[in-house]
């Protein structure tokens, strides 16, 4: 339970002896306008292997590198779908997983699966589900699913406390074998960058990582704990530790790290960011996470950069706008992402 707090002490790279690229096999393919949409599966730290979609836009190759991005789903107390919270998935899927994916996407992006955005845009994307969500949710989580969206009768209600509160019981199963679930996203989410990194048709100086909500969590920590990212956007996920409630809720716990909240603030990692270039952006009309404290935070942050020498190289901002990744939020992101990575 302590490695956590030791990598973050010695400001060690997440990289350190585990350089060796995933072993990947692609288990379906279909050609979309612009883009081929691959279902993959590779080796990820401690055995497990992880499905992913990656994304690989038309004539990408040794020949023509394109840049690469990590992207990261949210929690959203939404299981059933990970991955296809920002990818149309494949043809072969459940009926109800398109639908479920749909509904999320209209709610949450205007429509828009902005994984498959970015891969028309020339990117090579590449989208894991973390433990818990998609291919890695449990009978119970698809249970949910097919009452919601294909009509399966049940105790819909019953059904989605027992998901919601199965997060304490992957927490605990962990934790008896001495591992964080959120330390163990990190690794697999920096599995997901060294994958790309190994690819042919990979800029692998030109590599990036994005998240909404728990994916922004995510993607801070990739960041500064990954040797291949090179930045990233944060969308709607930074605030103070005071903010956060006592006791835990079920649904901090797939980022918690006890000693890391213990001994730092939130806005404490761009300590471990800087020198990177890196792109917080807040809605002030988000619930989630009062103004106040987040404008104290990216305070801190920029604080933190000024005393590294690496002024500038931090963006926070908000938008005018609730919890959301809206088609303008999307337009921001993609400009910042061209600008780094392009």
């Amino acid at each position: 339970m302590v490695k956590f707090l030791m990598l973050l002490l010695a400001a060690a790279p997440l990289h350190a002896g585990r350089n060796v690229p995933p072993r990947m096999t692609v288990l379906e393919s279909e050609q979309r306008e612009g883009y081929v949409c691959q279902l993959v599966e590779y080796n990820v730290s401690r055995g497990e292997r992880v499905q992913s979609y990656l994304l690989i836009p038309d004539g990408a190759g040794p020949e023509d590198l394109r840049p690469g991005l990590v992207l990261l789903h949210d929690h959203g107390a939404r299981f059933d779908i990970g991955k296809e919270k920002l990818v149309r998935p494949l043809p072969s899927a459940p009926e109800y997983i398109k639908k479920s994916s749909k509904q999320w996407v209209d709610d949450g992006f205007d429509g828009v699966w902005f994984a498959d955005r970015l891969a028309r845009e020339g990117y090579v994307v590449v989208v894991p589900d973390a433990l818990y969500w998609g291919s890695r949710s449990t009978p119970l989580c698809q249970q949910w699913s097919r009452m919601k969206f294909a009509g399966e009768a049940g105790d819909i209600n019953a059904v989605k406390t027992a998901v919601y509160e199965g997060q304490r019981t992957v927490y605990d199963s962990l934790a008896r074998k001495g591992v964080i679930w959120a330390e163990q996203t990190l690794h697999e989410d920096a599995a997901a960058a060294r994958l790309l990194s190994s690819l042919p048709c990979v800029q692998k100086r030109r590599i990036g990582c994005f998240g909404w909500s728990m994916g922004a969590h995510r993607a801070w920590l990739l960041a500064a704990f990954c040797k291949q990212v090179r930045t990233g956007v944060a969308l709607c996920w930074m605030t103070l530790m005071e903010t956060q409630s006592q006791p835990y809720k079920a649904s901090d716990y797939s980022m918690l790290i006890p000693q890391m909240r213990e001994k730092y603030d939130f806005p404490d990692i761009a300590r471990w960011l800087a020198p990177k270039p890196f792109f917080f952006l807040n809605g002030r009309q988000d619930k989630l996470f009062p103004v106040p404290a987040v404008e104290t935070a990216f305070s801190r942050m920029q604080e933190i950069y000024q005393e590294k020498g690496a002024g500038g190289r931090l963006r926070t901002e908000f938008f005018d706008g609730p919890h959301h990744c809206g088609l303008a939020e999307q337009q921001t992101i993609l400009r910042y992402l061209d600008e780094q990575l392009r």
